[in-house]
């Protein structure tokens, strides 16, 4: 595993930066997205939760400093989990497959991430 380190290093601060770029990109609206056609019950949850989503982007950028910065990164991997879980759903529910790729991307690198430090999680799930 000791070979291996720097693969999760570039891991973690791939997923830092690709969470700090998606949030401030929420903020400022440099490269372009959307969620495409929405079903009805999709919509009426962002329409939901709007007021919180600056909050929680500004969760991510927190989030994505103290992976680069690699700080209590054990933590972040798990307070990461259920984001990650939530925001591929969201994506399937959506049903569109090309604005599902960032949350694919998120999510399997959370879980290469997790399973790579699994040893510190066994007090948890003992």
């Amino acid at each position: 595993m000791e070979k291996s380190r720097p693969t999760f290093r570039f891991l973690r601060m791939l997923l830092g930066s690709f969470l700090i770029a998606y949030a401030l990109n929420k903020f400022f609206h440099v490269i372009p997205n959307s969620y495409g056609n929405m079903p009805e019950s999709a919509q009426a949850f962002l329409d939901a939760v709007v007021a919180y989503l600056p909050i929680l982007y500004i969760f991510e950028i927190v989030i994505g400093i103290f992976l680069i910065i690699n700080k209590w990164k054990t933590f972040i991997y798990i307070l990461l989990f259920p984001l990650s879980l939530a925001f591929l759903m969201f994506s399937l529910i959506n049903g569109d497959l090309m604005e599902m790729l960032p949350a694919f991307f998120v999510a399997t690198i959370n879980i290469i991430l997790i399973l790579s430090r699994k040893e510190k999680y066994k007090e948890l799930f003992d």
